[in-house]
């Protein structure tokens, strides 16, 4: 009850995807608890910890949220965030989820913004402004009734390498913008928004913000 007194949205986040299962076959506690539940072995309590969360947020009015690797695995009342493939979300809402789309290729911040030496340090491989750009959070060649399961998107910016809040804002922006304009608009033009964020450039200066250049790197 913690959480959701000093919490009032409706909607709270449990994680929990990447608890390794394998943790509770050397748990004293974990392996009489299987057998206790009705569970085949201390694998099966990662679902069955979801389940009773999921369904205590649910007797409190609230909605729970997780993570999903493979759209098939959080009980029917979750709203997931599939982060490994775009098509995962489509399962899921097929599944009758509403969905978060998080894919990772086109929405994780922390990766590099190209391959230049003097980017900070982060996830191998690159995230460039397009790859954030080209994000559909409902494809076109999805069922009506997956695409209209789809919230929204979101962007994530782990923390593990950035070592100070230039470097996160500087990891943020622009392709917060791009993520922005995909999030909140059907209409796609590439050039035009490029021509668009040259002159919202001026904005994030005025603010302060500090972005990535198009044509310059931070000092390593």
């Amino acid at each position: 009850h913690a959480v959701t007194d000093v919490s009032p949205p409706p909607s709270v986040h449990l994680g929990g995807d990447e608890g390794p299962r394998t943790d509770g076959e050397a748990s004293a506690a974990a392996r009489p608890r299987a057998p206790a539940e009705g569970l085949a072995g201390p694998a099966a309590l990662h679902g069955w910890f979801m389940r009773t969360v999921s369904a205590h947020l649910t007797s409190l009015g609230r909605r729970p949220l997780g993570w999903t690797e493979t759209g098939t695995e959080l009980p029917a009342a979750f709203t997931v965030l599939p982060w490994r493939d775009p098509e995962h979300g489509r399962g899921a809402a097929l599944r009758g989820h509403d969905v978060i789309m998080a894919p990772f290729r086109s929405t994780y911040l922390d990766y590099p913004q190209s391959a230049d030496p003097g980017e900070p340090r982060g996830q191998d491989g690159v995230l460039d402004l397009r790859g954030v750009y080209d994000n559909d959070p409902a494809p076109a060649h999805w069922e009506p009734e997956a695409a209209g399961r789809v919230l929204g998107t979101q962007a994530q910016l782990w923390t593990e390498y950035a070592r100070t809040p230039a470097e996160l804002e500087y990891l943020a922006f622009p392709r917060l913008c791009a993520l922005a304009e995909t999030a909140w608009s059907a209409h796609r033009d590439w050039p035009a928004f490029l021509h668009r964020l040259d002159r919202h450039r001026t904005r994030l200066a005025a603010l302060g913000v500090r972005s990535r250049s198009p044509h310059t790197v931070p000092a390593p």
